[in-house]
Protein backbone atom coordinates (compact mmCIF):
# COMPACT_ATOMS: atom_id res chain seq x y z
CA UNK A 1 0.00 0.00 0.00
CA UNK A 2 1.44 3.37 -0.98
CA UNK A 3 1.98 6.44 1.16
CA UNK A 4 -1.21 8.45 1.54
CA UNK A 5 -3.41 5.36 1.20
CA UNK A 6 -6.04 4.28 3.71
CA UNK A 7 -7.36 0.73 4.06
CA UNK A 8 -11.07 -0.01 4.65
CA UNK A 9 -12.85 -3.17 5.74
CA UNK A 10 -16.24 -4.30 4.53
CA UNK A 11 -18.61 -3.49 7.41
CA UNK A 12 -20.57 -6.43 8.83
CA UNK A 13 -23.91 -4.90 7.78
CA UNK A 14 -23.12 -4.98 4.04
CA UNK A 15 -21.92 -7.63 1.57
CA UNK A 16 -20.56 -7.75 -1.97
CA UNK A 17 -22.70 -9.62 -4.52
CA UNK A 18 -23.23 -9.68 -8.27
CA UNK A 19 -25.33 -6.69 -9.27
CA UNK A 20 -28.14 -6.37 -11.79
CA UNK A 21 -26.88 -2.83 -12.46
CA UNK A 22 -23.23 -3.51 -13.27
CA UNK A 23 -20.66 -6.11 -12.24
CA UNK A 24 -20.39 -6.30 -8.47
CA UNK A 25 -22.40 -4.25 -5.98
CA UNK A 26 -22.64 -3.70 -2.25
CA UNK A 27 -25.88 -4.76 -0.57
CA UNK A 28 -27.38 -4.17 2.86
CA UNK A 29 -27.40 -7.30 5.04
CA UNK A 30 -29.52 -5.52 7.63
CA UNK A 31 -31.70 -2.43 7.86
CA UNK A 32 -29.65 0.78 7.51
CA UNK A 33 -31.19 3.97 8.87
CA UNK A 34 -31.20 7.28 6.99
CA UNK A 35 -28.10 9.43 7.66
CA UNK A 36 -25.98 6.42 8.69
CA UNK A 37 -22.32 6.55 7.66
CA UNK A 38 -22.06 3.19 5.91
CA UNK A 39 -18.52 2.91 4.60
CA UNK A 40 -15.53 5.11 3.88
CA UNK A 41 -14.42 5.43 0.25
CA UNK A 42 -10.65 5.01 0.43
CA UNK A 43 -7.70 4.71 -1.89
CA UNK A 44 -4.51 6.33 -2.97
CA UNK A 45 -4.25 10.10 -2.47
CA UNK A 46 -2.90 11.54 -5.73
CA UNK A 47 -2.25 14.94 -7.27
CA UNK A 48 -4.51 16.42 -9.93
CA UNK A 49 -1.73 15.90 -12.50
CA UNK A 50 -1.50 12.20 -11.63
CA UNK A 51 -5.30 11.91 -11.74
CA UNK A 52 -5.25 13.35 -15.28
CA UNK A 53 -2.52 10.88 -16.35
CA UNK A 54 -4.60 7.99 -15.00
CA UNK A 55 -7.73 9.32 -16.71
CA UNK A 56 -5.88 9.52 -20.03
CA UNK A 57 -4.76 5.88 -19.63
CA UNK A 58 -8.30 4.84 -18.69
CA UNK A 59 -9.74 6.50 -21.80
CA UNK A 60 -7.13 4.77 -23.97
CA UNK A 61 -8.03 1.39 -22.40
CA UNK A 62 -11.72 2.08 -22.97
CA UNK A 63 -11.11 3.02 -26.61
CA UNK A 64 -9.32 -0.31 -27.02
CA UNK A 65 -12.35 -2.16 -25.61
CA UNK A 66 -11.12 -2.42 -22.01
CA UNK A 67 -12.49 -1.37 -18.62
CA UNK A 68 -13.86 2.17 -18.58
CA UNK A 69 -14.75 2.30 -14.88
CA UNK A 70 -13.84 5.44 -12.94
CA UNK A 71 -12.86 5.32 -9.28
CA UNK A 72 -11.35 8.80 -8.79
CA UNK A 73 -13.00 11.19 -6.32
CA UNK A 74 -12.10 14.87 -6.18
CA UNK A 75 -11.07 15.75 -2.62
CA UNK A 76 -9.92 19.36 -2.99
CA UNK A 77 -8.16 21.72 -5.43
CA UNK A 78 -4.86 19.80 -5.19
CA UNK A 79 -5.71 16.15 -4.53
CA UNK A 80 -7.98 13.30 -5.54
CA UNK A 81 -8.54 9.80 -4.16
CA UNK A 82 -8.05 6.94 -6.62
CA UNK A 83 -10.25 4.18 -5.23
CA UNK A 84 -9.26 1.56 -7.81
CA UNK A 85 -7.45 -0.51 -5.18
CA UNK A 86 -8.20 -3.91 -3.67
CA UNK A 87 -8.51 -2.47 -0.15
CA UNK A 88 -11.45 -0.22 -1.13
CA UNK A 89 -14.69 -2.25 -0.98
CA UNK A 90 -16.71 0.95 -1.56
CA UNK A 91 -15.51 0.93 -5.18
CA UNK A 92 -18.22 -1.69 -5.80
CA UNK A 93 -21.07 0.75 -5.08
CA UNK A 94 -22.89 1.34 -8.37
CA UNK A 95 -24.49 4.48 -9.77
CA UNK A 96 -28.22 5.12 -9.80
CA UNK A 97 -30.20 8.12 -10.98
CA UNK A 98 -32.42 7.48 -7.91
CA UNK A 99 -29.74 6.72 -5.31
CA UNK A 100 -30.22 5.59 -1.72
CA UNK A 101 -26.80 6.95 -0.64
CA UNK A 102 -24.57 9.93 -1.25
CA UNK A 103 -20.89 10.70 -0.90
CA UNK A 104 -20.10 13.21 1.83
CA UNK A 105 -16.65 14.76 2.07
CA UNK A 106 -14.91 16.41 4.95
CA UNK A 107 -11.36 16.75 6.24
CA UNK A 108 -10.01 14.91 3.22
CA UNK A 109 -12.18 11.83 3.79
CA UNK A 110 -15.11 10.48 1.79
CA UNK A 111 -18.01 8.69 3.46
CA UNK A 112 -20.93 6.92 1.82
CA UNK A 113 -24.03 7.94 3.80
CA UNK A 114 -27.63 6.68 3.58
CA UNK A 115 -29.97 9.26 2.01
CA UNK A 116 -32.97 7.29 3.25
CA UNK A 117 -33.72 4.09 5.13
CA UNK A 118 -32.28 1.09 3.26
CA UNK A 119 -33.94 -2.32 3.49
CA UNK A 120 -32.08 -5.62 3.91
CA UNK A 121 -30.91 -7.05 0.54
CA UNK A 122 -31.20 -3.63 -1.17
CA UNK A 123 -28.25 -2.58 -3.31
CA UNK A 124 -26.36 0.53 -2.17
CA UNK A 125 -26.15 3.19 -4.89
CA UNK A 126 -25.16 6.82 -5.26
CA UNK A 127 -25.18 9.38 -8.06
CA UNK A 128 -21.67 9.45 -9.53
CA UNK A 129 -22.31 13.04 -10.62
CA UNK A 130 -20.30 13.01 -13.84
CA UNK A 131 -20.21 16.23 -15.84
CA UNK A 132 -22.21 16.53 -19.03
CA UNK A 133 -19.00 16.23 -21.08
CA UNK A 134 -17.95 13.03 -19.25
CA UNK A 135 -21.40 11.46 -19.41
CA UNK A 136 -21.20 10.46 -23.07
CA UNK A 137 -18.55 7.88 -22.09
CA UNK A 138 -20.78 6.35 -19.40
CA UNK A 139 -24.13 4.82 -20.38
CA UNK A 140 -26.56 4.24 -17.51
CA UNK A 141 -28.86 1.23 -17.17
CA UNK A 142 -30.15 1.86 -13.64
CA UNK A 143 -33.81 1.69 -14.67
CA UNK A 144 -34.85 4.63 -12.47
CA UNK A 145 -37.93 6.56 -13.57
CA UNK A 146 -35.84 9.68 -14.28
CA UNK A 147 -32.86 7.89 -15.86
CA UNK A 148 -31.64 9.69 -18.99
CA UNK A 149 -29.49 6.80 -20.23
CA UNK A 150 -26.16 8.31 -19.21
CA UNK A 151 -24.41 8.72 -15.86
CA UNK A 152 -24.59 12.47 -15.40
CA UNK A 153 -25.01 14.79 -12.44
CA UNK A 154 -28.67 15.43 -11.64
CA UNK A 155 -28.23 19.17 -12.28
CA UNK A 156 -27.04 18.40 -15.85
CA UNK A 157 -29.66 15.80 -16.85
CA UNK A 158 -31.72 18.49 -18.62
CA UNK A 159 -28.84 18.89 -21.09
CA UNK A 160 -28.92 15.17 -21.95
CA UNK A 161 -32.71 15.30 -22.38
CA UNK A 162 -32.43 18.35 -24.65
CA UNK A 163 -29.65 16.74 -26.73
CA UNK A 164 -31.62 13.50 -27.13
CA UNK A 165 -34.72 15.43 -28.30
CA UNK A 166 -32.55 17.07 -30.95
CA UNK A 167 -31.52 13.65 -32.27
CA UNK A 168 -35.11 12.52 -32.90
Amino acid sequence: MSRGAVRAKLPANICRLRSGLHGWGLFARDFIAQDTRIIEYVGERITKAEAQRREDRRLARRAAGGDGCVYVFEVNQRHDIDGQVQWNPARHINHSCAPNCEAQMGRGRIWIVALRDIAPDEELTYDYGFSYAESRHHPCHCGAKDCVGFIVDQAQRWRVRRASRGLK
